[in-house]
């Protein structure tokens, strides 16, 4: 038996990514690794149904203070650490190579809620971020009860997916685009990605796992499985996201939420070392069209006027250059994200099935944390015990 021991990865966003980078530098694996992933997109692609390159991208933690999300605070709070020594060691030109950025962030609410306690208590997350202050109220815009300030991380999406697939390169990752054949359903995907290794020329014996980074792929796969992921499937929808993207980059990000308006909020965000910016957006669960609804860019536009959220941004006409627009689709999963062993991995033909999936608008502030939770999940195969610290 071979001293390497392989893994597939199937998937091509930021948790795919990030897992198999993860996987590859942890101190905590000393067996020899190979990572190949397979997926239908990869950084590049333009797809709508490849979410990770239409995200906004910057770190706020939508995690609550309530028990149950305890692994999420775990997660998002371990990841800007990560970004936050990321940055502080990477050297000059750090944003145009990694496609992360230190930007102050204004968040303002526009109604009470659980977050809004005057002293900041109400956010989690305080104690977890650089320079978080409670704002003045002479600070705050039209109509806001209450707001905060902190120094985020604001991402280059497109940028920082090509940075990560730049160094799982460097480490020897292997990436195949291959549209998979759902039809078989997740044993048939399963078997299909371990058939692609063998024929690849590894041995079968060699390949430690898979692990399912599909996001809401996952539910196609499901679907068409024998009736027993019936309860799985119907966690799983998508969260429609839409965004503007326009020329310049703010001077901070900024979000304004509360509108009174339950799945819209308006919100920019700088594209670090980019040239521009993002803004947006709307959360609609359960909308799968990938069609441009030019009524809701207006909404848009002109919320993030009323609010005075970009005004370092406007012509001296008074409006934004547009660049584009996008619509992608957040992998929503009703109880939160899905990380864990699959309990009849066994059943389908390897020695290891860990799903990673389901993390809605948070994947990248999950990210690292995530990843990590998969590497400690690796590490609980007996087979190799002998290679772990």
């Amino acid at each position: 038996m071979s001293e390497t021991k392989y893994i597939l990865i199937l998937g091509g966003g930021i948790t795919a990514l990030q897992t198999a980078l993860s996987l590859l530098t942890s101190p905590h694996l000393t067996l020899k690794l190979k990572i190949t992933l397979l997926a239908s997109h990869f950084p590049g692609s333009l797809s709508p149904h490849y979410t990770s390159p239409w995200a906004g991208g910057h770190w706020r933690s939508h995690a609550t203070s309530s028990p149950s999300d305890s692994h999420l605070r775990a997660w998002d709070g371990r990841t800007y650490r990560f970004w936050k020594n990321l940055l502080e060691n990477a050297g000059e030109g750090s944003e145009e190579k990694i496609g992360l950025g230190f930007r102050p962030s204004r968040n303002f609410w526009g109604a009470e809620s659980s977050e809004t306690v005057r002293d900041g208590s109400g956010l989690w997350w305080r104690d977890i971020v650089d320079d978080f202050h409670v704002l003045d109220e002479k600070e705050l815009p039209e109509g806001a009860v209450f707001g905060i300030g902190y120094r985020s991380i604001c991402i280059n999406v497109p940028r920082y997916l090509e940075f990560l697939m730049e160094r799982l390169r460097e480490l020897g990752a292997v990436f195949v685009v291959k549209e998979l054949d759902v039809k078989g359903g997740l044993r048939g995907v399963v078997n299909e990605g371990r058939r692609a290794l063998i024929e690849g020329g590894v041995k079968e014996e060699d390949i430690l796992g898979v692990i399912n980074c599909l996001g809401m792929g996952t539910r196609d796969v499901l679907v068409h499985s024998d009736g027993s992921d019936k309860e799985e499937v119907e966690k799983l929808y998508p969260i429609r996201g839409q965004t503007i993207l326009v020329k310049g980059e703010a001077k901070a990000a900024r979000t304004y939420t509360e509108l009174g308006v339950s799945d819209e909020l308006a919100y920019v965000i700088p594209r670090p070392g980019s040239g521009t910016t993002i803004l947006g957006g709307c959360k609609q669960p359960g909308n799968y069209s990938s069609e441009v609804d030019l009524e809701l860019s207006s909404r848009i536009l002109e919320r993030i006027k009323k609010y005075n959220l970009a005004p370092e941004l406007l012509t001296a006409e008074g409006e934004f250059e547009i660049i584009g627009t996008q619509v992608g689709f957040r992998p929503g999963r009703k109880g939160g994200p899905r990380v864990e062993i699959e309990k009849e991995g066994g059943n389908f033909g390897s020695s290891l099935l860990i799903h990673a999936y389901g993390h809605a608008g948070a994947g990248y502030q999950n990210s690292v944390g995530s990843s990590e939770e998969v590497v400690r999940l690796v590490k609980q195969s007996p087979e190799i015990d002998s290679g772990i610290e």
